[in-house]
């Protein structure tokens, strides 16, 4: 592990993370958005000579900005950890068997697949934030208490319970109109 430490170090005293990094990055967001949006009317030469312009430009704010370095490591591992969350939420739903075609509306997949569904979110969510994501969704105080997430457990039984009676009920129904069906 040493030797990575050495590397980031070296790099952060090399000063890659305050000119080089929000450099590249740059070149690269202003040369796609560009190649996207103007591939037609300009040719790649003058959309790579604006992208390296605006580039430096942005290297030289980030000389007059020591901050860039602490605001780019913040969102990427805010992005990380909302990443990794959405990531294990589909794991879990891939798991249970759902597809994300399923989930669209105009598919006829009955009520469950919404209960599974929302069970899998809810649990993924617990994870994330049990996990520690709570910072960066910023969660009131009120909320972070046990006494909250007794009563959301409570209330996610109790809408599971009417649910599962609802379609007792539909079942029910469905047999006294269609009597002689084995």
């Amino acid at each position: 592990m040493a030797a990575f430490d050495q590397l980031i170090q070296n790099m952060m005293n090399l000063e890659f993370f305050q000119f080089l990094f929000p450099f590249l990055l740059a070149l690269a967001i202003v040369y796609g958005v560009l190649s996207w949006a103007l591939k037609e009317q300009l040719p790649k030469s003058a959309r790579g000579v604006i992208s390296l312009i605006i580039a430096f430009f942005v290297m030289l704010y980030s000389s007059w900005n020591y901050m860039v370095v602490s605001f780019f490591a913040n969102i990427s591992g805010g992005f990380l950890i909302v990443g990794s969350g959405i990531l294990f939420i589909i794991i879990l739903m891939g798991l249970v068997g759902l597809r994300p075609e399923d989930l669209w509306p105009g598919k006829e997949k009955g009520k469950s697949k919404w209960i599974v569904v929302l069970l899998v979110v809810f649990i993924g969510a617990l994870i994330f934030f049990g996990a520690g994501g709570s910072w960066l969704v910023g969660i009131p105080g009120w909320a972070a208490g046990s006494d909250f997430w007794t009563i959301i457990f409570f209330v996610i039984i109790l809408a599971i319970v009417v649910f599962w009676m609802g379609a007792e009920k539909e079942d029910r129904e469905e047999e006294v109109k269609t009597p002689g069906k084995p």
